[in-house]
């Protein structure tokens, strides 16, 4: 990142700080912003409270790959005409 962007803090924690952020450190970071940590809470739901925020999927396993599109799947809106298998 560019000094300039490294400038910008939210909460005291630049953007490279807040990716360094595991998902489970990340939820309680972002408590306040009720659609980000809920998005964050299916995460550590379906196991993946380790991994950081700015890991590149490249190095996801396999089964964490799932885990992932899971959690994307689980945390979209409800509209009651979803059927999982």
């Amino acid at each position: 990142y560019n000094r300039e962007t490294l400038e910008v803090r939210y909460k005291g924690k630049t953007i490279d700080e807040v990716l360094e952020m595991t998902v489970e450190d990340a939820r309680t970071f972002f408590d306040p912003v009720p659609a980000i940590a809920r998005k964050l809470q299916t995460l550590m739901d379906v196991g993946l409270s380790y991994i950081r925020l700015g890991q590149a999927a490249t190095t996801l396993s396999g089964g964490e790959a799932q885990r992932v599109k899971l959690a994307r799947e689980l945390s979209k809106r409800d509209t009651g005409k979803t059927l999982y298998i």
